[in-house]
């Protein structure tokens, strides 16, 4: 099986007309037959240039466009939304390296660990407290409303000036709530809805594996209408596996 950065560079290139799917299917072929315990074959983009199926500036193109929807997220570990938008920040405002943010991530994917990522960074000695905080200020989670839907959400983003839209119906989402309810109807981080709308795989992730006694629901998502059977999380909302919000079932 192909690991997942390759499969996100091979959908890129046919995404952006580098190449044809039927000739990343032939290098990936390829490259599973060129692998062994004793060597590893070549990247997907140096296949593709070496069969005259793209060039390498197309190549770089490609790689940096894969390396903005990767977001810091290694497709293997289970990880939190909002610890990949601190960790996300704390590459940018230069805190700390991308190794270290994703070590820290896998330490908090461990069974039993509660602490956050902040907090096993600080206990790495990679930042302060101080600096935590400081990036803490800067992660953003609005609430916003669409006055057309009548619909709230939970908005994680890391830009505060740029127009959310909603989405449901596309339309620009306002500051504040539309209705009187106590909880919004929906959450999502707009990293990951960019992703769905390239149709790029999400950066959360395989969700959790489930527990024996959990919960199982069906339900249809209150964003895409998608009909789903899920586990109802302790905070008793879901996650849709089509557009990747979370919300809570209604009755």
């Amino acid at each position: 099986m192909p690991a997942s950065r390759e499969l996100l560079f091979g959908k890129i290139c046919v995404g952006r007309g580098f190449c044809t799917q039927a000739q990343v299917d032939e290098c990936l072929k390829l490259q599973l037959q060129m692998q062994s315990p004793h060597r590893t074959a070549p990247k997907l983009g140096e296949l593709l240039i070496e069969r005259g199926h793209m060039t390498a500036i197309q190549r770089d193109q490609v790689l940096k466009v894969q390396r903005e929807n990767l977001d810091l997220v290694d497709p293997l570990v289970k990880k939190r939304k909002e610890a990949t938008i601190f960790g996300k920040l704390a590459v940018r405002e230069k805190a700390a390296t991308e190794d270290q943010v994703n070590e820290c991530l896998r330490l908090q994917a461990r069974e039993g660990e509660t602490r956050s990522l902040g907090e096993i960074m600080i206990s790495k000695g990679y930042v302060t407290d101080v600096q935590v905080k400081a990036l803490l200020g800067k992660q953003l989670k609005r609430i916003m409303g669409c006055p057309a839907c009548r619909l709230s959400f939970t908005v994680l983003s890391l830009s505060e000036g740029k127009q959310i839209d909603c989405p449901r119906c596309k339309g620009p989402l306002r500051e504040g709530k539309p209705t009187d309810s106590t909880r919004t109807d929906a959450e999502f981080a707009t990293q990951v809805m960019r992703a769905v709308k390239a149709g790029l795989p999400s950066p959360a992730g395989p969700p959790p594996e489930p527990r024996p006694s959990a919960r199982r629901i069906k339900t249809n998502c209150v964003i895409c209408d998608t009909g789903f059977e899920a586990v109802l999380g302790p905070d008793g909302r879901v996650g849709c596996p089509s557009c990747h919000t979370t919300f809570t079932p209604r009755p």
